[in-house]
């Protein structure tokens, strides 16, 4: 018994000597860090936030099969996604358009916490900081993503921007109408202007492109024109926002070479499905080899297993690496994914799962 007690305080998986023991303190610690507003912002869903709640209480209907003496004493959680080595199967999701709120370092923090733990970065083009300059800050930024809106020869040229800064591949997504969140208006909260990052082009503020998105005379973009675009991208496309049958296979017809699950955490249109529930169907339409990411209600590393077992490679962290963010900057974000990375590694090990290709249904006892 003394032995075992003595292994256990030499695991560092089960330190406490950290500044944060546990996801729990970090959550607390950034909810001390921020204002009211600023962690409404943070929070917030659309309408009555339906979805952004299903998001994350979707996967208590996942219930793991753990069979008796099943368990692997040292798993090997890596993998390689779009070209990376992840220490495990993750990356940092492209939150932006104020995470300079939660720390002023913003994407730069998150980038060298994500290559100090391993992993990598995706990198919003609504940054608080230019594209370049996150990709200076850590070798981490890996995918940059960018709003299918406005003029396609602007669209392009950042495309060969992000190449010319080493990244790897484009995510691309649309450009909402409109988001109605209540919590933001009740709070009469509205993003302050950054006023200095250069991805919109010379001159132009998030507050310029924001008036920009929100022009409704403007024509929007369809399967069409992103098929041209993605055509005469530099880099290969990924599609962001993919959350049916159908959308997989849209996206996959106009030359995406990868598809990313997610609902933007129910931030962009209330009483859709949570994604968590569309993923297995994705899978199914894309069929075994094409690359998925998914994102929108990771909290626990035993989500990540869920969603690895259901068809992604690997998810996209976002709420959670922001709680980090405003807990302690670099240091709190890295402390998170060490945190999901121990615990993704303790709930493969009760699986059975020796490396992370074993996940697939079999490890649920039942499912919705």
């Amino acid at each position: 018994m003394t032995e075992a007690r003595e292994d256990v305080r030499r695991d560092d998986r089960y330190a406490t000597r950290e500044k944060y023991a546990s996801l729990v303190g970090i959550r607390r610690q950034a909810r001390q860090n921020l204002s009211d507003q600023v962690w409404n912002y943070m929070h917030c869903g659309t309408g009555d936030e339906v979805t952004a709640r299903a998001n994350v209480s979707a996967f208590d209907a996942y219930v793991f099969e753990t069979p008796l003496f099943a368990g692997i004493s040292n798993p090997d959680t890596g993998t390689r996604v779009l070209g990376r080595d992840l220490s495990f199967p993750a990356f940092t999701a492209p939150f932006g358009g104020g995470e300079t709120l939660f720390h002023p370092d913003g994407m730069l923090a998150v980038g060298r916490a994500a290559h100090a733990a391993g992993i990598a970065q995706m990198v919003p083009v609504a940054a608080g900081h230019s594209l370049e300059e996150v990709a200076g800050a850590s070798p981490a930024a890996a995918v940059f993503q960018m709003t299918f809106c406005g003029e396609e020869t602007a669209v392009i040229d950042m495309m060969h921007r992000a190449k010319a800064a080493g990244y790897g591949h484009i995510c691309v997504t649309y450009s909402p109408i409109r988001q109605w969140r209540e919590r933001m208006m009740e709070d009469r909260f509205s993003m302050p202007g950054a006023g200095t990052p250069s991805n919109f082009g010379p001159g132009k503020s998030d507050d310029a492109m924001l008036r920009e998105l929100l022009d409704f005379t403007r024509p929007r973009w369809d399967w069409a024109k992103a098929a041209r675009v993605i055509a005469e991208a530099p880099l290969p496309c990924i599609v962001k926002g993919v959350n049916s049958r159908v959308d997989a296979r849209a996206a996959l017809k106009a030359g995406a070479v990868g598809l990313y699950v997610s609902n933007y955490g129910g931030r962009t249109l209330d009483r859709e499905p949570a994604s968590i529930t569309t993923l297995a169907e994705v899978r199914d339409e894309a069929g075994p080899d094409v690359p998925i990411v998914f994102d929108s209600g990771i909290r626990r590393g035993s989500d990540i297993a869920t969603a690895l077992a259901l068809g992604a490679d690997a998810v996209c962290l976002g709420r959670i690496a922001a709680l980090g963010l405003a807990a302690d900057g670099e240091a709190g974000v890295k402390r998170t994914l060490d945190l999901l990375r121990d615990e993704f590694w303790t709930t493969l090990g009760h699986l059975g799962c020796s490396r992370v290709s074993d996940l697939s249904p079999a490890v649920f006892r039942s499912m919705p």
